[in-house]
């Protein structure tokens, strides 16, 4: 099931409601996660948010609209939604790619532009890795993983309580209780050190700031850490690489791939990099 969704059909729903400025100020898309519709609706269009409610809600499937009312913030992840019709219910399961996750969308982050990042992870696993997950979430890079790839073990570390119950949940909901161990905490404490092939930093806005775990986490003989980071779209892959290059600290570090995962804000990009570290020669 595919989250991010094209408003066209909501152009021709709302043409003959809503005048020709307002239809322009309608968004390009919404999320949809399980049977809820999350959008992003400007202020001057919010007189209209019953008509565009209404449209939503005849989409096969969609009980729930909400509206964001502002960005994910804290170190917790906690979403800024409210719902404005339909079934009040914000838990829900969505499926994905052979997957299902339980999560309160009101109460944990899940998000749509990652969805090609959460099939092409598993691709990259090789047989018998270990992984480990610094900010897990809900299991939405430790699920695929763990049931697409053949990880040896998966550590899925989450300090966010409601996050972490979700987490548990999804692990046995997806049958891979053998594969993922689940952590509880803040990973600058938890975290296992000097184990990991792979380390996945799933985070944005103070990601770098645990580069240095990052490497503590992993072999000394080496592995791949995936860098998540938002940064100005002017210094997209130059911000993230420089960062990797000086927590290095003498090791070599190769670069494997960069990529945009999604326009995070005007100017503002969330990209990942994918750091080839090579063994710790110390």
């Amino acid at each position: 099931m595919k989250m991010w969704r094209n408003m066209g059909h909501l152009h021709v729903e709302l043409k003959d409601v809503l005048a020709d400025w307002e239809l322009e100020l309608l968004p390009r898309g919404f999320e949809r996660i399980g049977h809820v519709a999350i959008v992003s609706i400007p202020l001057e269009l919010h007189h209209r948010l019953d008509d565009v409610a209404r449209a939503l809600l005849r989409i096969k499937g969609i009980r729930t609209v909400a509206l964001r009312e502002g960005i994910i913030s804290g170190r917790k992840r906690r979403p800024n939604i409210k719902v404005i019709r339909g079934d009040p219910t914000t838990e829900t399961i969505h499926k994905e790619n052979g997957c299902d996750f339980k999560l309160d969308v009101a109460k944990v982050m899940f998000s749509s532009g990652n969805l090609y990042e959460r099939a092409r992870l598993p691709r990259l696993v090789a047989d018998g890795e270990v992984v480990v997950d610094l900010f897990a979430g809900v299991g939405q890079f430790t699920i695929p993983i763990a049931k697409h790839a053949k990880p040896r073990k998966v550590y899925s570390i989450e300090i966010n309580p409601i996050a972490y119950g979700y987490l548990l949940q999804n692990v046995r909901m997806n049958y891979v209780g053998h594969i993922v161990e689940p952590l509880m905490g803040d990973c600058l404490e938890v975290a296992p050190r000097g184990v990991a092939d792979r380390v996945i930093m799933g985070l944005l806005h103070v990601t770098h700031q645990y580069l240095p775990l990052a490497l503590e986490v992993l072999r000394p003989t080496g592995g791949i850490i995936h860098y998540h980071e938002s940064v100005p779209s002017k210094i997209r892959f130059e911000r993230p690489v420089k960062r990797l290059l000086e927590v290095a600290l003498g090791r070599k570090i190769r670069i494997l791939q960069k990529r945009v995962v999604k326009r995070y804000a005007p100017g503002v990009d969330h990209v990942v990099v994918d750091a080839k570290v090579e063994p710790d020669l110390a």
